[in-house]
């Protein structure tokens, strides 16, 4: 396998997993933005079930959390299968490409071989070579000494053992045929060695062609190996890439059915819940009317004592004003008594005519706020989502740690401290007397603790501190006036 095939395999897996990966951030942000508007509308829905029955709350948001979440788990659950089977196809895939990448190694591996194979018989071949021009150089130059001799023997030598002795000098008829055999014999071997040495000049000039081309068929194969060689290595390189990468698709796709397990026991679960919520809610709902009934009626009580109180305050006011009107009138009739007598006298005097009695003087913004937060909710009517109607929040709610110090809005009278089982938790009502014609009342609920139960308060003064007791979904201050019993919005007071 070539680097450029090698790279292509290896990039393919990781084109899959970074696929994959991609589409799994991509499907995790949905989820998660879906996620983050649930939980705002379930933070919202908790306002408006602000003075429900806690139990019957509860159960309403813990169903509505589930119907919320379904459509997430379930999202949840189609991404982490899709991913499950984009994680097999990328196994798949990466395992195909190890097979094919290990395939191709095998091969090139059997080529080195061969090539490897091919070099070491070539290079045998030309050691053999070598040796043969050696050895047979070796005898050719034996031969061409042994042949040069003999000539040299023959034209030269002198005396009767030289052949041409040996012809002419013979002592008879007998021995000069004896003669004659022996240089026969010896010419005979003569030409043997010179037809030798020109056979073996021959073999020699032989050799060295072989020897030349062995040779250039040596450098082409250690060409040829070191190519072998590269693709072997760069093969077995891309084959354990592939390997790797075929690991960490198996791994991926492990997790990935992990996931899409988890994801389906997740949604099993949630709908589970919802069946045990619904029937919660189902139990709660049919509580909620007889506790609203007592909150009903525990309302009623109270606004006719507000309303009996408003009534007594107002008669005492109007005798008040009557006695202050007198005592002007008496008053009047005095100055004008003293200044007939003066004039009786000849005197002058100046009657000093009180000022004209006024009955409210009451200015706005005249109650202060008893806690300082952000308003969570305002006065004012709301949809209930659970009883499906429209019902009247009869005060504002500030969003405050529980713990705050909470303070007199005015002076008055604490007309009630402590627990209401209508919904109020610890509660505390003030009354503040005849303001601009009317009784005017504030009340503080859902107090953790209660510092002043009863006598006169000034205004600033701490009376408790903030909570989430009685029907409440979470820490705050209830704050609400009332004029002659009548809840009204705080905001025209403050």
């Amino acid at each position: 396998m070539t680097p450029t095939a090698k790279i292509t395999a290896v990039g393919l897996v990781l084109a899959c997993t970074v696929s994959l990966g991609t589409a799994l951030v991509a499907r995790a942000d949905s989820v998660s933005d879906q996620k983050k508007r649930n939980d705002k509308r379930i933070a919202a829905l908790g306002q408006q079930l602000e003075g429900t029955n806690a139990s019957l709350a509860r159960a309403y948001v813990n169903l509505e959390k589930t119907k919320a979440a379904l459509p997430v788990a379930q999202q949840r659950l189609s991404a982490a299968q899709q991913a499950q089977a984009q994680a097999e196809q990328a196994q798949a895939q990466a395992e195909d490409v190890q097979a094919r990448a290990e395939a191709a190694e095998a091969k090139a591996r059997a080529h080195n071989e061969d090539v490897a194979q091919k070099l070491a018989v070539a290079q045998a071949n030309a050691q053999r070579a070598v040796e043969r021009l050696a050895k047979s150089s070796s005898e050719l130059v034996t031969s061409q000494d042994a042949l040069d001799a003999y000539a040299a023997e023959v034209f030269q030598g002198p005396g009767p053992d030289s052949q041409l002795g040996m012809v002419f000098g013979g002592t008879s008829p007998q021995d000069l045929a004896d003669r004659l055999v022996m240089a026969d014999t010896a010419s005979t071997v003569a030409s043997d060695t010179i037809d030798k040495l020109a056979a073996m000049t021959a073999d020699n000039t032989s050799t060295r062609a072989y020897l030349t081309a062995v040779r250039a068929e040596i450098a082409e194969l250690k060409r040829q190996a070191e190519i072998a060689l590269a693709n072997a290595e760069a093969a077995t390189a891309a084959a354990t890439a592939a390997k790797e990468q075929a690991i960490v698709a198996h791994n991926n796709a492990v997790t990935a059915t992990s996931n899409a397990a988890t994801a389906k026991s997740q949604l099993d679960a949630l709908k589970a819940q919802q069946t045990a919520y619904a029937a919660d809610l189902a139990t709660e709902r049919a509580n909620e009317q007889a506790e609203l009934d007592a909150a009903r009626a525990e309302s009623a009580r109270l606004q006719a004592i507000l309303v009996e109180r408003a009534r007594q305050a107002r008669i005492a006011e109007q005798k008040r004003l009557a006695a202050l009107r007198a005592a002007r009138e008496r008053k009047i009739r005095e100055e004008q008594a003293k200044a007939a007598a003066a004039a009786a006298q000849g005197k002058t005097y100046t009657p000093q005519v009180p000022p004209p009695v006024q009955g409210d003087t009451t200015q706005s913004g005249y109650l202060s706020y008893p806690a300082n937060g952000p308003t969570t909710s305002g006065f004012g009517m709301r949809w209930h989502p659970i009883l499906q109607k429209w019902m009247l929040h009869d005060g504002l709610d500030w969003g405050i740690p529980c713990g705050t110090p909470v303070y007199a809005a005015a002076p008055g009278v604490i007309i009630r401290a402590g627990w209401r089982a209508s919904g109020w938790g610890n509660q505390i009502l003030i009354d503040h007397g005849i303001h601009r014609g009317v009784d005017l009342v504030t009340s503080y609920n859902h107090l953790s603790s209660i510092v002043t139960f009863g006598g006169s308060v000034r205004r600033g003064q701490l009376i408790g501190y903030s909570g989430t007791t009685g029907y409440s979904t979470g820490c705050h201050l209830h704050f609400g006036v009332y004029e002659d019993g009548i809840p009204v919005n705080p905001r025209i007071w403050l």
